[in-house]
């Protein structure tokens, strides 16, 4: 799937990866080949999966210092929701 590029198979790939732990979004455009990861979280988001977001700093591959987004799952909360 990884060649996949639809939105739900970027949605997959993202949701597996923060099933992982946090996800910023320089390492989801660079390593999950999602060239708009905030749109894909607000889709996640849509379908019902608490995720959170927290700023942090990041440098690209080129150098740059950027302010990106870090998601992460808030299992407390989908945890609270499935009682």
């Amino acid at each position: 799937m990884a060649n996949n590029n639809s939105a739900h198979a970027q949605r997959v790939r993202l949701l597996r990866a923060l099933q992982h732990g946090p996800v910023d979004t320089v390492h989801a455009y660079s390593r999950l080949d999602i060239l708009h990861v905030p749109r894909r979280v607000f889709e996640l988001r849509q379908d019902g999966h608490q995720i959170v977001t927290s700023w942090v700093w990041r440098t690209t591959g080129q150098g740059e210092r950027h302010r990106v987004g870090l998601y992460s799952l808030d299992i407390a909360q989908a945890e609270a929701g499935s009682c």
